[in-house]
């Protein structure tokens, strides 16, 4: 059995794969004729360049560990995980930001949760994920100003 002292070289390795995908991110954006519309991905990509390049340099000083292998379950909630991502990107020009965002984060909460379900979490968990998809909507929308998908079922 393997120790918990060991370094996650694995995670190393991910942080400048992403540091690689935002770069091209920014690359990508260098050719938007609209500069505002550069803003979101610039942003984002640097954030991820900066988490990314901070997870090295942990591992590097020894201070990223890898976690201890899971047992039972943690790859198949993996693939249930991004499976519902990626269904909720092609159901949202169909049904909408808010018709796709909803249930996915139904979905994602019902397949990541580790702890038993208590009548709390029941009726708690609904609320805040409504509040949280909602409030990205607004952000995204009317803050932002990004274009969000209506949804073909809901057009005149």
């Amino acid at each position: 059995m393997q120790t918990d002292d060991r370094k996650d070289t694995g995670g190393a390795v991910i942080s400048a794969v992403m540091i690689g995908i935002a770069c091209l991110v920014i690359w990508d954006s260098m050719s938007y004729t609209d500069p505002d519309s550069a803003v979101f991905p610039r942003t984002f990509a640097g954030v991820l360049i900066a988490a990314s390049l901070a997870y090295i340099g942990m591992w590097l000083f020894g201070r990223a560990k890898a976690g201890a292998a899971q047992e039972g379950g943690a790859s198949v909630r993996r693939f249930l995980l991004v499976a519902v991502m990626l269904g909720g990107t092609m159901a949202m020009p169909v049904v909408g930001f808010i018709g796709a965002a909803l249930p996915v984060f139904a979905a994602l909460t019902l397949i990541a949760m580790y702890d038993p379900w208590t009548r709390f979490r029941v009726l708690v968990y609904p609320l805040i994920g409504t509040a949280i998809v909602l409030g990205f909507f607004y952000l995204f929308r009317e803050v932002l100003l990004v274009p969000l998908p209506t949804g073909s079922l809901f057009e005149g």
